[in-house]
């Protein structure tokens, strides 16, 4: 009860400094600190944890991953290959409805904070003409920007789940794809009712559509393959995101000039810091004995496993808005329950799928909030269309519940 009581109070300070608008990058620190202060862990103890946050090669491997996507990101939207992947998949697909889910779902393919707000004008454009409400065109945009983040290898939240774990994004994007696959399904369900078939770029004839598609694929082709090689092939993200990064550079001639300026301007110091603060986070967590002590007390509660799994992560998804959040603060409280050595991946999906709900419902998501303001949607009514879907993809664990229980 005590290591509950204790971990409880920091994370309850951890969520009020997020609530109080302090940056998770500082908070992750401040919470370690906090921690290592309650326990009364000794200096050296502290310092050896916060060497294997920093230093250890899972901290680093993720933080490279992370510096390699934000370079990625920069180069795509700087060189105009993102602007040419917009206009060429508008023009190849035959149906409005199609262009108005696929372009944000697109732009979710590169992680960018606040990043509905850049396709919202695209789905604004793409739904003229159309009877859609203010709030049905913000679901859209919302719900489509963020097919990726339960499977890509590409977005932080993975990433870390991965650290955290110790699973490969193999086993993670195989143990997740149905939420993703499901994401799909109910948004053209639940995003589009009411809305006809309607045609786009009727002037296109069938070839044109075949070569904007390959121009898409063509501007899209370092995403892709950066993805195909992670998850098909096993290859570390770090290589294929390094690879891709190289390529890019050297197709569009970047001097070595070039290449530091970009370097410079795509990497945030206050992410990279936010990885290091939750890894440093985990360590103290383990130094003080605290993981060791919340799971024994949780196996001896009789409290339900699965109830546990899926309800605290709703609820730090709910309260920090951000993916990273819910997963840096509980997925090293509760991988102790999901099993000894590697966690059990049924109980591992139905964690991040439940984080990832409540990050969706979310009041200070910024993607929400942005969205919300760029469409002038009712806050309520946008809620109240979101609500249905986000229970069908949440449901969809009974998925990797009965291939891996």
């Amino acid at each position: 009860m005590r290591h509950l009581f204790l971990t409880g109070l920091v994370l309850v300070f951890i969520i009020w400094l997020l609530r109080r608008k302090v940056s998770m990058a500082a908070v992750m620190p401040i919470g370690a600190a906090l921690l290592a202060l309650l326990y009364l862990l000794p200096l050296p103890d502290l310092g050896r944890a916060v060497w294997l946050g920093l230093a250890s090669p899972k901290s680093l491997e993720m933080t490279d991953t992370l510096a390699l996507t934000m370079v990625m990101e920069n180069l795509l939207r700087t060189t105009g290959m993102l602007k040419r992947m917009v206009s060429s998949l508008s023009a190849a697909l035959p149906d409005r409805r199609m262009v108005m889910a696929a372009l944000p779902a697109m732009i979710g393919m590169l992680p960018s904070p606040g990043g509905a707000v850049f396709s919202a004008p695209m789905v604004a454009e793409a739904a003229k003409g159309i009877a859609a409400s203010p709030e049905q065109k913000a679901l859209i945009n919302y719900w489509y920007r963020h097919i990726w983040e339960y499977v890509s290898p590409l977005y932080p939240g993975i990433i870390l789940a991965a650290g955290l774990s110790g699973l490969s994004t193999r086993q993670l994007f195989l143990a997740h794809l149905p939420f993703a696959l499901t994401v799909i399904f109910a948004g053209a369900w639940f995003c589009f009712r009411g809305i006809g078939s309607n045609p786009a770029a009727a002037g296109h004839r069938q070839d044109d559509r075949a070569a904007q598609f390959g121009t898409f694929l063509l501007m899209s082709a370092p995403i892709l393959i950066s993805l195909a090689l992670v998850v098909l092939f096993q290859i570390s993200a770090v290589l294929a995101l390094s690879g891709g990064v190289a390529v890019l550079f050297a197709a569009h001639r970047y001097s070595p000039p070039q290449i530091l300026k970009t370097l410079h301007e795509s990497l945030s110091i206050r992410a990279l810091l936010l990885v290091a603060g939750i890894m440093v986070f985990q360590e103290v967590l383990r130094a003080t004995g605290a993981l060791a002590g919340i799971s024994s007390f949780f196996v001896t509660s009789q409290l339900p496993i699965p109830l546990l799994v899926a309800l605290i992560p709703f609820i730090a998804g709910v309260m920090t808005g951000l993916t990273v959040g819910y997963v840096g603060i509980t997925f090293p409280l509760l991988l102790p329950l999901m099993g000894s050595g590697q966690p059990n991946l049924w109980l591992e999906a139905l964690a991040f799928a439940s984080g990832f709900a409540g990050v969706m419902l979310s009041p200070v998501h910024l993607c929400f909030v942005l969205t919300r303001e760029y469409f002038e949607a009712d806050t309520a009514l946008v809620y109240h269309r979101l609500m249905a879907p986000s229970v069908v993809v949440l449901a969809a664990v009974l998925v990797p519940y009965l291939i891996y229980r």
